[in-house]
């Protein structure tokens, strides 16, 4: 019987020494007061020591020889628990280790078992993955930049912009005139820039006047130009037009409708005629440059009213293009923004950035001003925002402040305000219970109703 049992303990030891030797992990064993009594060859490689170095050492003088930069079994037998650690070594591994106790019947540590893994390369391949992670955020951030720039300030996700984009690369190279009609703000004068920069014009002159701006007597010099000694105070050696000066380039006649009826005669002619006659002149010359008109007016309504000429309108009306409204396009909200924040960003050296939330509540506010107002408030947002977090807060309360008074003089026609009533109550709505479902009980109406009056007012769960 001892000759079995002493032949079992002959063979365990035998296998405990294959096991250390063919292991790749390191493996060393000490007794309770942290001397080491056993090591596996692959200790040598890991921790850069020899086994006689090792053998027969107390942990806690190698830990304070600086042989490991914290030994596990001095952590052990501190906190007389299991312990895991990261350790470097001598031989500049990195080695997760974890020391095991075991305890005799009196409850004190009889020996420690600490097994140590290499984890050299994987702590290099999460940290060339968390390289890789940021270039690749970095790159598709310039990406990002670049469309932008490249694709210009109408770029568009709303199927109605998209529509309205194709026509414009379809017309560019026509000479056709164009009027640009539509609310305060909508972007007509980025839409004129753009019909003139994907034109074959686009290297000539791109001139801009704003008829409503300027007093009748100087809006009519501005455009046709004078002789020497037309007028008191002329220039001596007179002046160009805008026309002339445009030459074979793209002049962009913002807000057309405020111009006065005796200008549009001459405005007229020009349309008809392809020439242009200065202030005191007897002689024409040839006009080549594409006309692009804007208007935030009613024109017809003008034309009905006498206030502007009807042969006119007709001639502008070539091509006429209405920009929707931002509330119209919300698709298009989150680019617009995101790219007026790049814009601001690079403006005033800063780094700011959306919050979830403050996604939402741009989302929420209807743009009376349209593009103009949200690149004002994305401004006035990076100014006053004191961390690089731009937060819903800080939105609502500029929305708030730049909502119309209810008592405005003007009166919202009742289908509008309806609309705009139901709208808001949806987006409160969503906002709060998320799905169709919970809305439709929240206002006790089918969800069907919901999900139809969603998608007319421009509604989506969130």
């Amino acid at each position: 019987m001892k000759r079995n049992q002493l032949e079992t303990y002959k063979q365990a030891f035998e296998d405990l020494n294959f096991i250390l030797d063919i292991t790749h992990s390191a493996i060393t064993i000490t007794n309770g007061e942290g001397i080491f009594t056993r090591l596996s060859k692959s200790c040598e490689r890991i921790f850069g020591v020899p086994e006689s170095e090792l053998i027969g050492k107390n942990a806690f003088l190698l830990e304070k020889q600086g042989f490991f930069s914290t030994s596990v079994t001095c952590e052990v037998i501190r906190k007389q628990r299991r312990v895991t650690i990261i350790q470097k070594t001598a031989a500049n591994k990195t080695v997760l280790v974890t020391g095991t106790p075991f305890f005799n019947k009196d409850k004190k540590i009889e020996k420690i078992i600490n097994i140590s893994k290499d984890i050299t390369e994987t702590n290099k391949l999460a940290s060339d993955l968390k390289r890789l992670q940021a270039e690749h955020e970095w790159l598709k951030q310039e990406l990002m930049k670049r469309t932008r720039m490249e694709r210009g300030k109408v770029a568009s996700e709303s199927p109605g912009m998209k529509n309205i984009i194709e026509l414009v690369h379809h017309i560019s190279n026509m000479d056709a005139t164009v009027l640009l009609l539509g609310e305060t703000g909508v972007g007509k004068g980025y839409m004129a820039n753009m019909i003139h920069s994907v034109s074959n014009r686009k290297d000539r002159p791109f001139i801009s006047i704003n008829c409503g701006a300027i007093p009748e007597n100087l809006l009519e010099s501005e455009l046709f130009g004078y002789e020497k000694g037309a007028f008191t105070g002329a220039l001596k050696d007179g002046k160009k037009g805008l026309f002339e000066t445009a030459g074979s380039g793209t002049i962009f006649l913002d807000e057309i409708g405020d111009m006065p009826v005796s200008l549009q005669v001459k405005l007229l002619h020009v349309l008809d005629d392809r020439t242009v006659r200065r202030i005191g002149g007897t002689a024409s010359f040839k006009v080549d440059c594409r006309i692009i008109a804007a208007t935030n007016k009613n024109i017809k309504e003008l034309v009905r009213a006498g206030q502007f000429r009807e042969d006119l309108f007709y001639r502008l009306n070539v091509v006429p293009i209405t920009i929707p409204s931002l509330r119209e396009r919300k698709e298009d909200l989150l680019f617009l923004a995101n790219m007026f924040l790049d814009s601001m960003n690079n403006k005033y050296k800063m780094k700011k950035t959306f919050s979830e939330e403050a996604i939402r509540a741009l989302y929420d506010y209807n743009y009376p001003g349209n593009i103009r107002e949200l690149q004002n408030m994305i401004e006035r947002l990076v100014i006053n925002t004191l961390g690089d977090t731009i937060e819903a807060e800080k939105i609502r309360e500029m929305t708030e402040a730049s909502s119309p008074n209810i008592q405005s003089e003007e009166i919202t026609p009742l289908k509008e305000a309806v609309e705009q009533l139901e709208r808001n109550m949806l987006l409160t709505a969503f906002q709060k219970y998320k799905t169709t479902r919970r809305v439709a009980e929240a206002l006790k109406i089918d969800q069907s109703t919901v999900v139809k009056k969603a998608k007319k007012l421009k509604v989506h769960e969130r």
